[in-house]
């Protein structure tokens, strides 16, 4: 199924509905979302305790919403909030597992930028998180 995600930013969500609990497609609203509101504890939530992260500017294994946490509040720290869309494929081998790819576009003021993300979101009792996450910088044209 693709769709494509076009992200609203200033809408409040409640603390519950910010773990992506509806659905995994609201699990990647809600990652897209976070860019323009920069909240890194709702980014970090939508991580299981056990999940395994690749962010695009560190070199190793980040893990669990601790790992997301510490990596987004770096990453945005001096960033300008941006607003991105993401066009996704999603697999459901199974009804509480979902596979994941996408191709996302990350607009700043200073630059645009655009990243490959793919991963596995599974439901438990908590709703639809990331289990793993692979986000990087889509590589820049050899010259």
């Amino acid at each position: 199924m693709f769709a494509r995600l076009l992200v609203a930013a200033g809408i409040a969500m409640s603390s519950a509905a910010q773990a992506g609990q509806e659905s995994p497609q609201a699990v990647l609203d809600r990652f897209a979302a976070n860019f323009h509101t920069m909240d890194a504890a709702a980014q970090a939530a939508l991580f299981r305790p056990d999940a395994t992260f690749l962010g695009s500017s560190v070199p190793g294994m980040l893990r669990g919403p601790e790992g997301a946490l510490g990596y987004f509040r770096t990453a945005w720290a001096n960033a300008a909030p941006g607003t991105m869309t993401c066009d996704p494929v999603f697999q459901q081998p199974s009804p509480d597992v979902v596979l994941f790819s996408a191709i996302c576009r990350l607009v700043r003021p200073e630059r645009t930028a655009v990243l490959r993300a793919n991963g596995t979101i599974l439901r438990d009792a908590e709703g639809w998180r990331f289990a793993d996450l692979h986000v990087s910088a889509t590589p820049l044209p050899r010259g």
